[in-house]
């Protein structure tokens, strides 16, 4: 499926780009830019302020070119808006042009000429240049960045991610408007979708909704373009996951059963697995026993006859199986068999999947408490607390934190207190 230039991902319709103002300074083309990038995704000047940080008014004067903007504004408004480099391109230009305007009034006072102006605007070279073409061979390498991208999860932390998939992302949707292929668009869109829903995941982790719900609308607005409904069922069933994160139940199952029931029958038994036992686990927290084991049971038979995976499906294996199966058990009340899926999960955990094995480890830490193991249950916790802290992950921290607000309840004042001294001292560490 294709979509006309009005239509396109990020394009207001009936709202035509305009090029840049030859006669206006650049620190008005900046402003100008920056207002209509804005507008094409829909943003307001206060949540372009939510999304980057910065104060609505400063943006706002930014936007009519009456304060020229630093560095660290142009990245944050570049990353959030996803703007393909065009408002990176800008600075240089704004940055010379404010410099020879301070040059020439210091110039004046001290009876001096101004420097002169060179005689080629380096800026608007790179504003106006476009790829002329797009082949095979260079949508080949950007699918192979977006998969090393998702591999590289397991090695960073998401602070770490959220930069370099942040402005793949952005490079994505720029060829993409410069790309007239229809084959070509389809895969460039594609990227672009698993681009931007790993975005919204990483900004999850990084505990800012705002930026996770960005970065999912614009998944959305991208999917259409890729016409890959299985990869769309994925993204869906990612939003379920932080949905649940935040307490958000009715979001999660709501998700979690679009993702499931809008998969092609294309999809891979090894998606499919996920999926169900994805949707599994949510309905656990609403206490659908009968409804939660039955699609256990059918996530485990995808699993079993599974050959072969998605592209851009990440490396769901036994380990994560058994963390939903643990799940599902957690939230029923079968603690036990909490307790036997998550041993099992952990006991062929790869090493090198630290993250996953502090999620497996936290839930094990829950369990534990359920089954009345108090001494099992904190050890577990404090393990998960240490990965999820040296990773930066605030969605992490938040289960450790949860799992500390369950000992208080309990009546175990003691251990909570313990668990605080420790995320206290981890604190005072020098970094």
């Amino acid at each position: 499926m294709t979509t006309s230039p009005s239509s396109r991902p990020g394009r207001s319709p009936g709202r035509p780009a305009k090029a840049l103002d030859p006669s206006a300074s650049l620190l008005a083309n900046l402003g100008a830019e920056l207002r209509r990038t804005r507008l094409q995704r829909g943003l307001t000047l206060i949540q372009l302020g939510e999304l980057t940080g910065y104060s609505w008014q400063h943006l706002g004067n930014v936007e009519r070119g009456h304060v020229a903007p630093t560095e660290n504004v142009v990245l944050a408004c570049e990353r959030a808006l996803s703007a393909g480099g065009r408002l990176v391109s800008l600075l240089p230009g704004v940055i010379r042009e404010q410099a020879a305007q301070r040059h020439a009034r210091e110039a004046i006072r001290h009876h001096s000429a101004p420097a002169p102006e060179e005689d080629i605007d380096w800026s608007r070279l790179a504003a106006t240049t476009r790829l002329s073409s797009m082949t095979a061979d260079i949508v080949d390498e950007l699918e192979t960045i977006t998969d090393r991208q998702r591999r590289l999860y397991h090695e960073l932390t998401s602070a770490q991610m959220s930069v370099p998939v942040e402005a793949h992302l952005g490079l994505l949707i720029a060829l993409l408007d410069n790309t007239s292929s229809t084959v070509l668009r389809h895969r460039i869109a594609s990227a672009a979708s698993e681009a931007a829903g790993f975005a919204a995941w990483i900004w999850h982790d990084l505990g800012d909704p705002h930026k996770s719900s960005f970065y999912y609308r614009t998944a959305r607005d991208l999917l259409p373009e890729a016409g890959n409904p299985a990869l769309a069922s994925y993204i869906s069933g990612y939003q379920a996951l932080a949905s649940e994160a935040d307490g958000l139940t009715a979001d999660a199952v709501h998700h979690a059963q679009k993702a499931l029931d809008t998969a092609p029958k294309s999809t891979t038994r090894l998606t499919r697995s996920w999926l169900s036992a994805l949707t599994a686990s949510t309905l656990a927290t609403t206490g659908r026993r009968h409804d939660s084991l039955a699609l256990l049971r059918q996530a485990q038979e995808h699993f079993d006859a599974a050959q072969d995976r998605e592209e851009w499906m990440y490396e769901f294996d036994r380990t994560a199986l058994a963390d939903y199966r643990g799940q599902c058990h957690l939230r029923l009340g079968q603690a036990k068999d909490a307790i036997a899926a998550f041993s099992e999960g952990l006991a062929a955990l790869p090493e090198t999947c630290e993250r996953r094995g502090a999620q497996i480890t936290i839930g094990l830490a829950e369990a534990h408490l359920s089954d009345g193991r108090l001494d099992q249950a904190t050890d577990a916790a404090q393990r998960s607390l240490e990965v999820f802290a040296s990773r930066g992950s605030v969605s992490g921290l938040r289960r450790v934190r949860r799992f500390r607000d369950l000992l208080r309840d309990g009546g175990h004042h003691r251990e909570a207190d313990q668990m605080d001294q420790h995320v206290r001292a981890r604190l005072q560490e020098p970094r």
